[in-house]
């Protein structure tokens, strides 16, 4: 009976100890949430722009005993270019542990930036009603301030002695602002023309992109530092310019300049703080 009894005990232990076991494996492997945190960030570092097409629309107003109004459609592609950017962020981040010490953390972030750059093209206006090609020479000055919503998703372990790799992507918008526009005519020459000398600023706003993937470290409890590549695309943008108006130049009609899709390459480094 005696035996009975510390064998009915035993199992009573074993089966008390394999519970707790269980349930201690299960809190420390997959249920346990990590810290949350509300932050604040800036960046900046270099972004570089592809070649790509722009197109000028106008007409000319020639009398009608000489040839009548011109239409007039140049096109071509404006230069790579490549300036400097910054930034600043708030984003507030969600992170949940998974199995063997390693957790995912998921981000809602809003970030703005700004970068002004010049671009230059040559443009083309084939022959028409027998007069000869003209080409033009364009320059613009563009400041863009890009607004993104992103969705941010990192990576941790202990492992990784506080580094954590993330990548996330974001939509949003492009406010473009064009001055100081010059269109020279280069062939045949006018010297001294700019075509938009009436009005040489315009601006617009377009739909933007972005992709980005990067490394972060955490120091001190509260700040990260981090490095990323991002990949930005926006979309075609439209402006009205001045007309021409020059008491030695045939009068025009406001020029439409639309400028195609942008796509961009940039590499930034920056800090986060947490509130």
């Amino acid at each position: 009976m005696s035996n009975r009894r510390s064998l009915a005990v035993l199992c009573a232990l074993l089966s008390s100890c394999a519970i707790n076991s269980s349930l201690t494996a299960w809190e420390v492997c997959c249920e346990q949430p990590s810290c949350n945190r509300l932050y604040i960030g800036a960046f900046g570092g270099g972004i570089y722009s592809n070649s790509n097409k722009v197109t000028q629309y106008g007409t000319a107003y020639f009398p009608e005993e000489i040839i009548g109004p011109l239409s007039v459609i140049a096109e071509g592609h404006l230069n790579k270019t490549s300036s400097g950017f910054g930034g600043v962020q708030v984003g507030y981040e969600w992170s949940r542990s998974i199995c063997s010490g390693w957790s995912l953390a998921t981000a809602g972030e809003l970030e703005a930036f700004f970068f002004k750059h010049k671009r230059k093209g040559h443009l083309i206006n084939q022959t028409v009603n027998g007069l000869d090609e003209h080409d033009f020479a364009d320059s613009f000055h563009l400041n863009s301030s890009v607004i993104l919503a992103n969705a941010v998703l990192s990576i941790n372990n202990d492992c990784l002695c506080g580094f954590s790799p993330y990548f996330g992507g974001g939509i949003g918008a492009t406010r473009i602002s064009l001055h100081k526009a010059d269109s020279f005519q280069v062939e045949p020459e006018e010297v001294g023309i700019n075509h938009f000398n009436s009005n040489r600023n315009d601006s617009a706003w377009a739909f933007a992109a972005q992709a980005k993937t990067g490394l972060r470290y955490n120091f001190c409890e509260t700040f990260h530092i981090f490095a990323e590549y991002r990949y930005l695309y926006v979309d075609a943008s439209n402006y009205v310019l001045g007309a021409t108006n020059y008491a030695t130049h045939v009068p025009t009609s406001p020029w439409n300049v639309k400028v195609k899709n942008v796509h961009y390459n940039a590499f930034a480094i920056g800090i986060q703080y947490d509130l």
